[in-house]
């Protein structure tokens, strides 16, 4: 292949791959999956157990229910925890995340999203 061609294919090549590694081109995952909190028992009675409440994984901001418990973090994001129902103090650390796949106990004062 004589050298203008090849120079011609190298660049070719090397545009494809910036272009297909862009940020721009490449729309983020909306992350899947869910939320799960479980409500202390005194806050809801019923002979059945107590009804897991269950959330989609969001980047808007959810009050946890009251008599939140315990959340799991069923979802492909991460769970960011605030001290407050509108998401605008965050929780201190170590408190204030958790990865896909983990549960952690909560304050039903507090809220969530996913991020």
């Amino acid at each position: 292949m004589p050298a203008p061609a090849r120079i011609a294919a190298v660049t070719a090549l090397t545009a494809g791959l910036l272009t297909a590694a862009s940020p721009a081109s490449a729309a983020p995952a909306q992350p899947e999956g869910k939320i799960v909190v479980f409500v202390t028992e005194g806050a809801e009675v019923s002979l059945a157990g107590t009804e897991l409440r269950e959330y989609p994984p969001s980047s808007a901001c959810q009050a946890f229910p009251a008599g939140a418990h315990v959340v799991a973090n069923q979802s492909t994001g991460r769970l960011l925890f605030f001290a407050d129902p509108f998401c605008l103090t965050p929780a201190p650390p170590p408190f204030n995340f958790i990865p896909p796949g983990h549960g952690a106990h909560v304050s039903p004062t507090g809220g969530f999203r996913v991020g």
